[in-house]
């Protein structure tokens, strides 16, 4: 399975984030932190840091 596996049940899962300001899709911040933690990525601050070094503009 590859990423785009994993996309489509993420965007499933209900954003209890609504009427928040939000910058970013839930299922985006969940995909992230999952390739996060699976590059070995363990702390907040690591998952931090590794959603900065890949972060593109654009993504809906």
């Amino acid at each position: 399975m590859g990423v785009e596996g994993l996309i489509e049940p993420l965007k499933t899962i209900p954003d209890w984030r609504r009427g928040r300001k939000v910058q970013h899709p839930l299922w985006v911040m969940l995909l992230m932190s999952l390739l996060g933690v699976m590059s070995g990525y363990s702390s907040l601050r690591g998952l931090e840091d590794f959603m900065k070094r890949h972060q593109h503009e654009g993504v809906e």
